[in-house]
């Protein structure tokens, strides 16, 4: 599969803002931030919003779960990198319709560690934040390291 990348050091952002420009009815980029986005209704009443987030390089893989009936808001990080616990709180902040919000992700050490620090940072501004850790990436640890999995 060939890709089509104007500028290696710009791909991240020039991601989010094409998958923006090409669903302008279905998702809104989150104030402040290049690297956020949330659906265009959210944050939706009565409902606990969903987040999600990971490294990119394995797009449109979180930013593509975004939407009706899946996320309600995800960020992502540089290439193979977590999103910063900053924008993750910004996402979190967005989609909280008071309900609090979910947090769906993969076990891996970057993104479990700024994940934990968004939740933190959210429940001192009163947010409700739960996590489910995916654990099914068998690339993840050795055979000896399964619970890490």
């Amino acid at each position: 599969m060939r890709k089509i990348i104007n500028d290696p050091s710009l791909v991240e952002d020039q991601t989010v803002a094409g998958i923006l420009a090409a669903f302008p009815d279905y998702l809104k980029r989150v104030e402040g931030s290049t690297r956020a986005l949330i659906r265009a209704d959210a944050p939706v009443a009565g409902k606990v919003g969903i987040a999600t987030g990971g490294g990119s390089g394995h797009l449109p893989l979180f930013l593509g779960y975004v939407g009706q009936g899946l996320a309600t808001g995800c960020c992502v990080g540089n290439v193979f990198s977590s999103p910063s616990a900053e924008d993750m709180l910004d996402v979190t902040k967005a989609i909280d319709s008071g309900a609090g919000v979910l947090y769906l992700y993969g076990n891996y050490s970057g993104d479990t560690m700024n994940f934990d620090m968004a939740s933190e940072m959210a429940e001192m501004e009163d947010i409700t934040v739960k996590t489910t850790l995916g654990r099914d990436d068998v690339t993840s640890a050795p055979n000896e390291e399964m619970e890490r999995r």
